[in-house]
């Protein structure tokens, strides 16, 4: 489904810290990125990959990381 908006990242740990815009991720705080940072892990161990949105990526685009 999201396969062409695929991006490379080590984890979804590196994937949020390279495609999410910091002031919407760890510019709200410590708490607040931890948690979200959970929720993704949660719904990319559920699916099997996890999405930003194009309102959140520094991309201004939608993108996607996958389990290789």
């Amino acid at each position: 489904m999201f396969e062409n908006c695929r991006v490379k990242a080590q984890s979804i740990d590196d994937f949020l810290a390279r495609y999410y815009k910091p002031d919407r991720y760890t510019g709200r705080g410590a708490e607040y990125a931890a948690a979200l940072l959970e929720s993704h892990r949660q719904d990319f161990e559920h699916y099997g990959y996890d999405i930003i949105s194009r309102h959140d990526s520094v991309t201004g685009q939608v993108v996607a990381y996958f389990k290789e």
